[in-house]
């Protein structure tokens, strides 16, 4: 696994993809269990439990590659039906990896092991343990079909607009027009588009909120909720101190986004402020990039190299190899990610950009996941530390969108101001409906056997709380229903991620209110936040940095005065 700014670096078109072969990997895991089971000695310990990290890796990296690939080109049955085959497989490696890591933890040199490598590999051992066994094997591959069922339908999505068929990606700057007729009618095509998928949609997430449960219930736990919390390996805090945490949300930043949309309601001269009005926070339209869509490889090199002070840039290096892939087409996947190939420590960035602020936005944030990969690359020789938690992997994205705001002429020319009063406000705008996304999920998996039309209503009481501005009209039977959570990809793929860009924004926005005045201490406690990687849990991590507790109230109320007071509300 070496730093890909070392040596020969592959191009991607040459790495190739393998099925990986999971009868072979089960008996070597065996042997691999009964050796660290005997093993007296902790240096023969180690090369046993380093031999299997390669295998692991080996894995991980086929399983990525085939998951890049697939999304890709989803028309090619190939990849699809690959990803069928890692369905069953991925569950059963998780299975052994819990083997593994329980034989470690029973292993006779483990408290040499533990003084040698840490002790994190050590918690996340039993953290696996707790979450993963051969009784849920087949509820761990329905789980993982559904998701790529789900996933499957979005990225074939077909939409009538304007004389045209455009799929969920295009269709995108339609909704965010400055003329007020186009966005009504794009909004009710989307509208529409959903309405077609609902009952497909309550199904699939039916079926995976009861899977989910049964899994939860045979490991022990009262409700998956238990389960989803120990998935996302939350060490160091409890669903409590996340509650507590929306309704500061609740308390101190839905009164300023409430005020965000009268002003926008006054800025748009509109009568009354309707949900197709929402993404448009400028009456002449938000600012879109001076680039054009080839050139968005470019620029953002001459982004990171200027940011970071190397020439050339990681982010030069992966597009010149082609780990790149930033337009949307027919036939791709929706949506934009970061994703690790182990083998050759080289992130992969994957997004759809369609002529908006969100493809600066999102090339910014997936360039904060591939710098972070890149710099800690080397920091434990075990797979499962390379990457912290989730919530600290947010921060490493997000901090870098807002430390963006002084290099935004590059991309915006002279809207580079507009552009960061409109991603400011965004964030703002997001908090709420991330923690809403998450208490939805709290209340759905708290009492699973709901039937669909009770969980839209959860949705449609908790728009009230959260976004108390929603005004769908008589046009948009989908939304006005409680059916929106359906667009959120996260709440099929992904439980109880969400709230950590909640929890990873208000870490980021330090960082950012820090940059304001001191760029270089902003810089020096992010790089060292990216080079730990996930050697600690998530407050141990930042407090090591240099941020204070998400968790503090008295830090979203000092960051909602500095942001106020940036964006003149």
């Amino acid at each position: 696994m070496a730093d890909p700014f070392e040596g020969q670096m592959p191009d991607f078109k040459d790495i190739k993809y393998v099925r990986p072969d999971i009868e072979a990997f089960t008996s070597f895991v065996k042997e691999v269990r009964l050796k660290l089971m005997t093993c007296q000695d902790a240096d023969i310990a180690s090369e046993i439990i380093l031999d299997y990290e390669k295998k692991v890796s080996g894995f991980d990296t086929q399983y990525a590659l085939c998951n890049i690939l697939h999304d890709l080109d989803t028309s090619d049955d190939f990849y699809t039906d690959e990803l069928e085959f890692f369905d069953e497989a991925f569950a059963t490696v998780s299975e052994l990896t819990a083997a593994v890591l329980t034989s470690l933890l029973n292993c006779p040199c483990a408290d040499a092991l533990r003084a040698k490598y840490g002790d994190m590999i050590f918690r996340k051992a039993v953290n696996q343990k707790e979450t993963v066994s051969k009784e849920i094997i087949d509820e761990l591959v329905k789980e993982s079909s559904l998701e790529n069922d789900y996933g499957q339908i979005q990225s074939e999505a077909q939409i009538e607009f304007g004389g045209e068929i455009l799929n969920l990606s295009t269709l995108a700057p339609y909704l965010e027009s400055t003329d007020r007729k186009t966005r009504r009618k794009a909004h009710i095509a989307l509208d529409k588009y959903y309405q077609g998928k609902k009952e497909t949609f309550d199904k699939i997430y039916d079926d995976m909120v009861k899977v989910r449960t049964e899994a939860a219930r045979k490991l022990g736990y009262k409700s998956f909720t238990e389960l989803g919390y120990k998935r996302m390996e939350r060490y160091d805090y409890t669903r409590d101190d996340v509650a507590k945490f929306r309704d500061d949300i609740v308390k101190y930043i839905v009164p300023i986004t409430e005020q965000i949309r009268k002003l926008q309601k006054e800025r748009l001269g509109v009568d009354e402020l309707m949900y197709w009005d929402l993404p448009t926070l400028f009456k002449n339209g938000n600012p879109v990039p001076n680039v054009s869509g080839e050139g968005y490889e470019r620029v953002a090199g001459n982004f990171f190299r200027d940011i970071f002070g190397v020439v050339p840039s990681f982010f030069d290096v992966l597009s010149e190899h082609g780990f790149t892939d930033l337009l949307a087409r027919n036939n791709k996947s929706t949506g934009g990610y970061c994703m690790y190939l182990e083998d050759y420590a080289i992130p992969y960035i994957f997004m759809n950009g369609n002529g908006t602020a969100d493809d600066v936005a999102t090339l910014v944030h997936e360039g904060g996941h591939a710098y972070a990969a890149i710099r800690s690359a080397e920091v434990s020789p075990f797979v499962e530390c390379l990457s912290p938690t989730l919530e600290t992997c947010e921060i490493h994205s997000t901090a870098m969108e807002f430390m963006s705001y002084p290099y935004m002429n590059m991309f915006y020319g002279d809207k580079a101001e507009q552009y960061c009063e409109l991603h400011m406000t965004q964030a703002l705008l997001f908090l709420p409906y991330g923690c809403m996304v998450d208490e939805y999920q709290h209340i759905v998996y708290d009492d699973p056997d709901m039937k669909p039309e009770q969980r839209h209503q959860v949705w449609k009481d908790l728009e009230k709380k959260y976004q108390p501005f929603n005004n769908y009209g008589d046009q948009m039977p989908f939304h006005e229903m409680g059916g929106a959570w359906m667009k959120k990809d996260h709440i099929f793929t992904t439980p109880f991620y969400y709230i950590d860009y909640c929890l990873a924004h208000i870490c980021a926005l330090q960082l950012w209110d820090e940059s304001r005045t001191d760029m270089k201490t902003a810089l020096s406690k992010y790089n060292q936040l990216c080079e730990a990687g996930g050697t600690d849990t998530f407050l141990n991590l930042i407090g090591k940095a240099g941020l204070e507790s998400p968790f503090d109230t008295g830090v979203i109320k000092k960051l909602a005065y500095s942001i106020c007071k940036f964006l003149e509300l």
